[in-house]
């Protein structure tokens, strides 16, 4: 944290001396006292400082799906710099959040809260329209019309807010602005009405029903009534009745309804049930149940949970009839053509897992669940080196994943290759914040590189640049 608000009190700290500065237009990226570099450097720097603290999701197949969503709202959006980081915290908290530099993040929680793709995405414009408006740069901007302390106090409550998504960031700005205290709070809720106006414009035109957000605040301010803490969500993004009414009034002006959503969103979100499942088999139960008792209203999203759920408690036989099903009804679907090859290799039956995959990857070249999947089965097969280097193509293409590069060490020390392992490890720490392991994993790959010079070269060029990243940290 102390090197995170470094970062930031630096950057305030320039601020204070510049020459007055108005606030930006809407949408205007070159505009404003913190440039969007700045904020982009700023913000890999604060997603290293959550990775290393926080609990987060690798699953291949939710992290692909966020990132295309995310894509795909952002495609409607006003955003100009389109290097975009996503994280999905494991968590059962309803929270998302945006910080700096194209950061969004999203609980677990979210997903099992929004019951349909609209009202999932609803969330997700709302917080690419914060970054859009660059509202981090601006509530810089105006901490530079008071004190040094004020523009602090400012800064470290949306550390907090984000971090911690609780009210602990509300709780330090209230308290610290005494004297401008009520100005500061309309800010916030200016910055809030603006993100949901943008929101479901770029909603409607993102091809999503607008109605689904107003629909998800109401849902949120529903369940907050019968908690004793609200969701983590309305204590950084306070929903009152008026704005559902706004948000309500303004969707109604959009001009067309849109679609509710793709059934991938539903596939996605029971995944997550059952691998969040405490009691796997208890959960397949309960939607066994379900569809024998006709209970359900999507029967081959509930199939697949089945499937997924029964594979977690080892009832191959249960997941294989199930998952026998819903290919003969969809055939191409990657999500149930994934799960049918973990069953098949669960099951000893490796080649014609692979096969299956390999059969997909014709179609969908590289396509990054499938190739992460291949790699899970390379190593329950026990080929590590045909997984390493399924992941060192992943690693090409994703090199910000620090999730490959995890399973890629993994992979590479099952594959007696030790050398890579600690450049693996390396990349890994480095995207996780922990700079010193990285250092250390970087200074064992060197004395491994012996006397190829150019493994060597490179390798020191990486060292360097870990040593000036850490030192630019210390500084500021």
């Amino acid at each position: 944290m102390a090197a995170l608000l470094g970062t930031w009190l630096g950057l305030s700290s320039a601020v204070v001396s510049a020459a007055p500065i108005e606030l930006p237009s809407l949408g205007d990226s070159t505009s404003g006292i913190i440039s969007p570099q700045q904020e982009y450097e700023l913000g890999q720097t604060y997603l290293k400082y959550l990775r290393s603290r926080t609990s987060t999701v690798s699953d291949a197949e939710t992290k692909d799906y966020l990132e295309r969503l995310i894509y795909r709202l952002a495609e409607h959006s006003d955003l100009r710099d389109h290097r975009l980081s996503t994280m999905i915290i494991d968590s059962p908290n309803l929270n998302a959040f945006a910080a700096p530099g194209g950061i969004i993040g999203v609980n677990t929680g979210l997903f099992f809260n929004a019951s349909n793709e609209a009202q999932f995405a609803a969330v997700m414009a709302h917080e690419l329209a914060h970054l859009s408006q660059r509202h981090y740069a601006r509530n810089v901007e105006e901490a530079k019309r008071k004190s040094i302390p004020t523009a602090a106090a400012i800064i470290a409550s949306v550390v907090l807010m984000a971090t911690a998504g609780s009210d602990a960031g509300v709780a330090a700005l209230s308290s610290t602005i005494a004297g401008v205290q009520s100005s500061n709070l309309r800010f916030s809720r200016h910055f809030e009405r603006e993100a949901d106006n943008l929101g479901i414009i770029i909603l409607s035109k993102a091809g999503f029903d607008p109605n689904a957000m107003p629909e998800i605040f109401e849902e949120m301010n529903r369940s907050s009534r019968f908690q004793s803490r609200p969701p983590e969500f309305l204590l950084t993004h306070p929903v009152t009745d008026s704005r559902i009414a706004d948000s309500r009034a303004r969707a109604v002006q959009m001009p067309a309804k849109g679609t509710k959503g793709s059934v991938d969103y539903q596939l996605v979100r029971i995944r997550l049930f059952a691998l969040s499942a405490e009691n796997p088999a208890a959960f397949a139960k309960q939607l066994q149940n379900e569809l024998s008792d006709g209970y359900t209203s999507a029967p081959d999203v509930t199939r697949y949970g089945l499937a997924l759920a029964s594979y977690l408690s080892k009832d191959y036989a249960t997941a294989e009839k199930a998952l026998n099903t819903l290919l003969e009804k969809h055939p191409n679907n990657l999500y149930i053509i994934m799960a049918k090859a973990r069953l098949e290799s669960a099951q000893g039956k490796h080649k014609e897992a692979l096969a299956r995959i390999d059969r997909a990857l014709k179609v969908y070249l590289d396509n990054y669940p499938l190739m992460f999947t291949k790699a899970e089965l390379q190593t329950e097969s026990k080929d590590f080196a045909g997984a390493r280097d399924t992941l060192q193509s992943l690693s090409r293409s994703r090199p910000d994943d620090p999730d490959i590069w995890y399973y890629l060490a993994e992979a590479q020390g099952q594959a007696d290759d030790i050398l890579g392992l600690h450049q693996s490890r390396a990349e890994f720490f480095f995207l996780s914040g922990n700079l010193d392991d990285a250092i250390k994993h970087l200074q064992y790959a060197k004395k491994l590189a012996g006397n190829n010079y150019a493994l060597t070269a490179r390798i020191e060029k990486k060292l360097n640049d870990v040593y000036a990243y850490r030192n630019k940290l210390k500084n500021e």
